[in-house]
């Protein structure tokens, strides 16, 4: 087997240089202001402004009163906290950098908590002149409370997030596990978005009386057969690494021997994950549980178990020569099954005279759709789309890793412009179909989710490549050189991926650290 030396983890960083520093700071202050860009654009969609007095908007707004808290309420209340975090996380990160010792992280913490309360508070005093928008202190309260949990998620989370953050850009299995554990984690917490739990009995006599649960399908779903089994398998796709964190506990941790042990406890285990989370989805209000869901997350976490048991038959050198193969064999079927997404919700009923209409009834600004919906229905159809889209950036990247086993330099673009055409095509051909409309917000959800597979194809890459490069350098030391080591520069790439690890700019005591390794010369 050939070995592409580039990115070693030969090279030890004695000191973080102020160029890092600076570079990370930059990029923490990008993502504030980004943070606050997004709220304000979310908040005071879809921009048009009547023509009200000041006098009446101030009269309003200091009538204001804390409605009753309905469920739609509580699901409004929730979203606006999940939407303020981020803005409170990342401004109390950039500003972190400025200071030192105890007051001045609470200087900074209650300038971004004043932050967030000036923003709530301006955005929702605005509202007053947007027709289909209406003030409320139920959701300035939301928009608060999530400033300061994204405040306290920094200051409480932050020395542990820097570790595993380290863990993960310099690679090798801890990275790997680590991955796989933010990744289950990450698959719980939007498998049970917007996250409106019941919390009284009457809600709960709702939602038994409801059609939002079966034991093998629910009656709300409206999908068609063919549409809800590829839904499912979508499903069993996602899951398959929450198989892979168990697999590794079971063969590593209990000690489970690989074989028929691993795949009936995976069964077992996977079942009761599966009907956890359908649990979890029975007990919020706008959660849809069905059984075949349940099924469909176990078969997920058996594949996975399965081929974390049998992981060295599958090594890079083995698999590289099938890459292009099974992507030329996955072309049609995934193209298939996206138009069928896309296009079959009535049946591919043709309905050529409303075009025009249509057309001229378009909104073409960003997530105008999504703001049109219940957060529940907006958030599955933004996770819908990435889950379709996705498989255009890993397509293209193991096209491009297949016929050397290295890391690719290109075709990232590619990958970003093909998603583009075949989403600009999809919704354009819901012109042509019965009860369908276009969202031109899904050609860039399309894009992001294509950049978005490419980038964890190369993050995964990069994770292998460390244990490979981590064994060279221990078989070097021991006097068992295998290759060329230390590698040459001639053979080195660049890392098309996120950006190697470097010690970070987190607070201005941290910057004399030490980092352990560093990919990458």
């Amino acid at each position: 087997m050939s070995h592409d030396h580039d990115g070693g983890l030969g090279a030890r960083l004695p000191r973080a240089s102020f160029a890092d520093t600076s570079l990370t700071h930059r990029k923490l202050g990008l993502a504030a202001w980004l943070s606050w860009v997004a709220v304000l654009y979310a908040t005071l969609m879809p921009f048009e402004f009547g023509d009200q007095s000041l006098a009446q908007a101030w009269s309003h707004f200091t009538s204001l009163s804390f409605p009753q808290m309905s469920v739609s309420a509580r699901q409004q209340w929730v979203a606006n906290i999940l939407m303020f975090v981020p803005l409170g996380l990342f401004w109390t990160a950039w500003l972190s950098g400025y200071v030192r010792g105890f007051l001045g992280r609470c200087l900074v913490g209650l300038f971004v908590v004043l932050l967030a309360l000036a923003t709530t508070a301006t955005v929702e005093f605005l509202q007053f002149w947007l027709p289909r928008r209406e003030p409320s202190l139920l959701d300035m309260s939301g928009n608060f409370l999530g400033g300061v949990l994204g405040v306290l998620a920094w200051f409480g989370l932050s020395g542990p997030g820097r570790r595993w953050l380290a863990t993960l850009r310099q690679g090798g299995p801890a990275a790997i596990r680590r991955g796989l554990v933010i990744y289950l984690m990450v698959y719980v917490l939007f498998a049970w978005l917007p996250l409106d739990f019941l919390i009284s009995w009457q809600e709960w006599l709702g939602k038994l009386e409801s059609d939002s649960w079966g034991l093998w399908r629910a009656p709300v779903a409206e999908d068609s057969g063919l549409r809800w089994w590829v839904l499912r398998s979508m499903v069993m796709a996602m899951t398959v690494p929450v198989g892979l964190v168990l697999g590794w506990w079971l063969v590593e941790r209990v000690r489970v021997a690989p074989g028929r042990g691993v795949v009936l406890l995976a069964l077992v285990l996977g079942l009761a994950f599966g009907v956890w989370v359908e649990l979890g989805q029975f007990l919020t209000v706008s959660g849809v549980a069905e059984g075949g869901s349940a099924l469909s997350r176990a078969l997920g976490v058996m594949l996975g178990a399965l081929l974390y048991a049998g992981r060295s038959r599958f090594t890079p050198h083995r698999l590289r020569f099938w890459a292009r193969p099974v992507v030329l064999g996955l072309c049609l079927p995934y193209l298939m099954l996206t138009g069928l997404l896309n296009l079959g919700g009535e049946g591919f009923a043709w309905e050529t005279g409303s075009v025009l209409s249509k057309l001229e009834s378009l909104r073409f600004l960003p997530f105008w759709y999504h703001y049109m919906v219940p957060e529940a229905v907006a958030i599955g159809s933004l996770l819908l789309h990435v889950m379709m889209y996705v498989p255009v950036g890993i397509m293209m990247w193991l096209w491009r890793w297949g016929p050397r086993g290295m890391t690719p330099n290109r075709g990232l673009w590619p990958a970003v412009v093909l998603a583009f055409l075949l989403t600009l095509a999809l919704e354009t051909g819901k012109l042509f179909m019965a009860g369908l409309r276009p969202d031109p917000t899904s050609v860039w959800i399309a894009v992001a989710a294509a950049w978005l597979g490419w980038q964890a194809c190369a993050l995964v890459w990069w994770w292998l490549r460390a244990i490979r490069d981590w064994e060279e350098v221990v078989s070097a030391r021991a006097g068992r050189v295998i290759g060329s080591w230390p590698p040459s520069e001639g053979r080195r790439s660049r890392y098309p991926g996120p950006e190697p690890a470097d010690p970070g700019f987190v607070r201005a005591e941290d910057a004399g650290r030490e980092a352990p390794f560093r990919p990458g010369g």
